[in-house]
């Protein structure tokens, strides 16, 4: 019966598409895929975690733009695998595109180099999800206040050494959940509505610390990614070396304490550490934030989600 099913809906799609999308489609079925197809994704910043969420996005089938101001340089030869040699000196996205394409000709996929300070409002409104991978935070409130108001769903993400970080805004969002078992049904929607980021930018670090132990605890990630994001911020630079550690330090002391957080909630060591390791891509990091990135915009695209709850 499903393959019956699988073989009359697939006639809606061209033999290519239902040759490369078959066992996405057996996944989440048929109109989901179509959403996914008929999604427009900007990802912004062609880093190593940048190139594992667009690989993983048009693999999917969804088109994409790929958004880049920088050249390419060594470093990004050796971390972004769209990347070569002959590339260094060109623009990250146009000369990831080719490659990109290679990986699903089934798909759009465009560039654009223009820094995203100078891309007018009207630029974001083609898109169904913006991504920004590495962005300065003013960048990130701006263009996430704008997809709020657009409807659009909004993702920012960064990884520095062995950490890495996801946020998500999808506005009002509705899911249904599933439990397993053999009397399983699925529940009625489920709507909630995520934070901004400016809002997010405003909690108070000790609120999300639970006082029982075996409760969810406060993500030291998510302490690093607000000191590093607050510090390049309040000096203006985009990124930070050794020597800003004094700085960094008596900084980090005073979020501490604003937040209601212990003095030494991480060590000189630590903060020196997470210095060192700001601005550093490490590959297997990188993929595992970028498949999690990925799989929230597959989600996004298909909208109406059901979410398996174990019991």
């Amino acid at each position: 019966m499903v393959e019956e099913e699988m073989a009359e809906q697939a006639t809606t799609f061209s033999a290519a598409e239902a040759a490369v999308y078959d066992r996405q489609m057996r996944l989440w079925g048929v109109e989901a895929q179509k959403r996914l197809q008929n999604s427009r994704v900007l990802v912004s910043g062609l880093t190593a975690l940048g190139s594992e969420l667009v690989k993983n996005l048009v693999l999917a089938g969804m088109g994409v733009t790929l958004h880049d101001s920088q050249a390419v340089t060594t470093t990004a030869v050796a971390t972004q695998f769209f990347l070569s040699e002959e590339d260094v000196g060109n623009n990250r996205a146009e000369a990831s595109l080719p490659r990109v394409q290679e990986l699903n000709p089934l798909v759009q996929v465009s560039s654009e180099i223009k820094p995203l300070d100078e891309l007018p409002d009207e630029f974001f409104k083609q898109f169904t999800v913006v991504c920004l991978v590495g962005a300065e935070l003013a960048t990130e409130l701006r263009l996430d206040a704008l997809c709020r108001s657009l409807g659009t769903a909004f993702y920012s993400a960064r990884s520095f050494g062995f950490d890495g970080i996801v946020f998500a805004d999808l506005g009002e969002h509705t899911f249904r959940r599933n439990a397993v078992g053999a009397d399983a049904a699925p529940s009625d929607p489920v709507t909630v509505t995520f934070p901004t980021l400016e809002e997010a930018q405003k909690v108070q670090w000790s609120s999300l610390q639970s006082a029982r132990k075996r409760a969810p605890q406060l993500p030291q990630v998510f302490v690093k990614n607000q000191l590093l994001q607050g510090f390049k911020s309040l000096k203006d630079v985009k990124e930070v070396t050794d020597n800003h550690e004094v700085d960094f330090i008596q900084y980090a002391r005073e979020q501490f304490q604003a937040n209601g957080l212990d003095e030494d909630y991480l060590s000189p060591d630590e903060l020196q550490t997470l210095l060192r390791v700001a601005e550093a891509d490490l590959v297997p990091i990188c993929a595992i934030v970028a498949g999690i990135m990925g799989q929230e915009n597959w989600v996004e695209g298909t909208e109406d989600v059901t979410v398996d709850t174990f019991r």
